[in-house]
């Protein structure tokens, strides 16, 4: 029997239907909450396929008994995949749920940040605070970088990966997930093997990636005739004239960080400081593959 596995952005874009889908039954307790919710969001040509389970409730010669067919989380998800194709409809489906929540444990509101963040969103948050409690009001936008073109990227890389580094597609996806299961030092640790493990393919003599990263790069560093390529000559070459191998020591000083933030374990990373490395990764792949280095 032959097995067709989703995506990695597929199974994010699940993951994300899936907390919005919790979002939703808390949005929808009482009858016809959902058709309010999907008429606000400017989908009432869908009141008819999904209204009915997102009410909690029938009604038989004026009892009330639970709805069996009630699945605000099922819901979510289809109508979710349905209008995908939309970032316009999506994000006002989504906000409309967003501004009838006050509250997202950290728990879930961790994940959800971490995945929107893999597909290029984000969340606004904002405290409305009283003399009794605290209430929120968030709001999904498309990150800085847009998430067309960051999906249109990503398609790309992970097309490439799977053309020419199949090998180290795994790599890459293991980060992904980690990095949204809030797994920061294995996502860093991930990404640092699928930077070494590529740059090392570029070197087919020594299987060395600080010279698969010069022949990336291009770039040579000459010091009284003799041509550099180990990492500490080409940084005393650095200091002592401030010019050289600027593509070289960036990828190295980045390389050094992952290994410093992941299996070395000189410091607890943050989101943030995955995140950054994660990007930086990808962002260096595309670089790479861009410029017609595949292997």
């Amino acid at each position: 029997m032959s097995i067709t596995f989703d995506s990695k952005e597929r199974i994010t874009r699940s993951n994300i239907y899936s907390i919005f889908g919790k979002l939703l039954r808390r949005c929808t307790q009482k009858n016809d909450d959902g058709k309010v919710l999907l008429c606000e969001a400017g989908l009432s040509s869908l009141v008819e396929d999904y209204a009915f389970r997102l009410n909690p409730y029938w009604y038989n010669r004026g009892y009330q008994n639970n709805n069996d067919q009630y699945n605000p989380e099922y819901v979510c998800l289809l109508l979710c995949q349905e209008i995908e194709a939309s970032e316009d409809a999506l994000l006002r489906f989504l906000n409309v749920i967003l501004s009838h929540t006050h509250r997202i444990e950290d728990g879930e509101m961790d994940k959800l940040t971490n995945y929107l963040g893999i597909i290029g969103y984000e969340i606004d948050v904002k405290a409305v605070e009283d003399e009794y409690w605290t209430t929120y009001t968030y709001s999904l936008i498309p990150s800085s970088d847009g998430t067309t073109e960051r999906s249109s990227d990503i398609s790309y890389l992970r097309s490439m990966l799977s053309m020419h580094h199949s090998e180290l597609l795994h790599l890459y996806d293991e980060a992904t997930t980690n990095f949204g299961n809030a797994q920061y030092i294995s996502c860093i640790d991930n990404c640092r093997s699928l930077f070494e493990s590529f740059f090392k393919k570029l070197d087919p003599v020594d299987n060395d990636y600080v010279k698969g990263i010069l022949a990336a790069t291009g770039e040579t560093v000459i010091d009284n005739g003799a041509s550099l390529t180990s990492i500490k000559k080409i940084y005393t070459y650095w200091i002592n004239n401030k010019s050289g191998a600027n593509r070289f020591r960036l990828f190295q000083t980045m390389y050094s960080a992952m290994s410093g933030l992941g299996p070395h374990h000189e410091d607890i990373p943050s989101r943030e400081d995955a995140l950054l490395l994660f990007r930086f990764v990808e962002d260096t792949l595309l670089w790479c593959f861009r410029k017609g280095i595949n292997c």
